[in-house]
């Protein structure tokens, strides 16, 4: 289907632009030059033109200037039919390539513009842009440093503004497309349908007030989950009133703005470097970071006391917390014990639905500091700090999946 819609897009620029309008011209006179040959050079074929694939031969390698000389028109009207060929041969060859180029140039001017659609896939979507964005980026490249993930950017920034982003991260995949993220089409021109995860920001691009960001932020995550319900979102928000409509929108990850601001300021006035700390680790300004990684197998169904002598041993690493998933609701958790009429109605009507009411996925449970006997389950993630990467999956990877 996608590479049909492809098919019928470059159609449709190729039409706009006239080039079969071109092409039927000068086919119209190859032909022409090629059976006005043949007939007006009938009484010399003996002298090299043996036939009509002759002459359609000379009719094409003379409109293309190429002029091989193999076949030569003898008669004086051959002539002239040839020096009809040679000069449209100029002019038509010349605008048929002038408008190739012409569209190719068109392209790369909408794609610095950031109007043309992506052909990226796996990539991390950032919606909207406010002082916060380019540390979304640098926290991004820290975590993934292969650049396995194209990053791109939806906003409504100025050209200049976007193409310092750019400069600055050039040795990122970053890409640009410019619009209004609440809209399919701007969404459907990042290619939302392929990509792995949506950053919403509090977006004050483009002279937006901060009041409005939430009622943004909210219709964004809805626009996404509608067009690409397995991309997984993280949306930040200013106000926490409105936590409860990107919950029902099922965003992944919300983060509230200054929401633990006061309490850090607390713990900071009561023991100093507290607040520095926390600072340094979100912020990447330490040589230890947060890392989020797989649980080695050998240490599933032991208990957080092996798991935590494992990092610490293997990577002077720091156990600090467990990523858990916890079930979502399903079907059968709705329905009765015992089989009934009404169960099976149900049952029945919600698979003629078609439609996947209940997800596969559940919320992630966070365990801060586990205690030494708590069992470590299958598909447990691990959440440390350390220097280097512990051989495992990153924090960025946890959010958007394995590749």
């Amino acid at each position: 289907m996608k590479v049909n819609n492809q098919i019928r897009k470059g159609y449709r620029s190729l039409k706009k632009r006239h080039v079969f309008t071109i092409l039927g011209i000068t086919s119209a006179i190859i032909l022409f030059g090629a059976i006005g040959l043949y007939i007006l050079d009938s009484h010399y074929r003996a002298k090299g033109t043996s036939g009509i694939l002759d002459t359609f031969w000379w009719a094409l390698v003379t409109i293309t200037t190429v002029g091989y000389g193999d076949v030569v028109p003898h008669s004086t009207l051959g002539r002239i039919v040839g020096l009809i060929l040679m000069l449209s041969g100029v002019v038509l060859v010349s605008l048929f390539t002038a408008t190739i180029a012409s569209i190719f140039v068109e392209r790369k001017i909408k794609e610095g513009e950031g109007l043309e659609s992506l052909k990226v896939k796996d990539q991390i979507v950032i919606c909207g842009w406010n002082q916060n964005g380019e540390k979304v980026i640098e926290g991004i490249s820290i975590h993934d440093k292969d650049s396995s993930y194209p990053i791109v950017l939806v906003n409504e920034l100025d050209k200049d503004e976007v193409d310092s982003i750019q400069y600055k991260y050039r040795e990122r995949d970053l890409h640009f497309v410019r619009g209004n993220f609440v809209k399919e089409d701007v969404l459907a021109r990042a290619n939302i349908f392929r990509a792995k995860a949506a950053i919403i920001l509090a977006d004050i691009s483009n002279g937006h007030s901060i009041e409005k960001a939430d009622e943004r932020t909210i219709f964004g995550a809805m626009a996404i989950k509608s067009m690409a319900p397995k991309v997984r979102i993280c949306a930040e928000l200013i106000n926490r009133e409105n936590k409860e409509y990107l919950m029902r929108a099922n965003v992944d990850e919300i983060a509230i703005r200054g929401e633990s601001h006061g309490s850090l300021l607390a713990s900071a006035s009561i023991a100093p470097g507290i607040l520095s700390m926390i600072k340094a680790l979100i912020n990447n300004e330490d040589d230890n970071k947060l890392w989020g990684v797989e649980v080695p197998s050998k240490c599933v169904e032991r208990p957080c006391r092996e798991l935590g002598q494992y990092f610490r041993e293997r990577w002077d690493g720091l156990l600090i917390a467990l990523l858990r998933e916890r079930k979502g609701i399903q079907l059968d958790d709705i329905l009765s014990d015992n089989v009934t009429a009404i169960d099976e109605f149900i049952k029945r009507k919600f698979e003629e639905s078609g439609k996947d009411f209940f997800g596969k996925g559940g919320k992630i449970e966070v365990i801060i500091n586990p205690s030494d006997d708590l069992l470590v389950v299958e598909n447990d993630r691990a959440v440390v700090i350390a220097k280097q990467d512990p051989g495992g999956v990153s924090l960025i990877d946890k959010f958007v999946g394995p590749k």
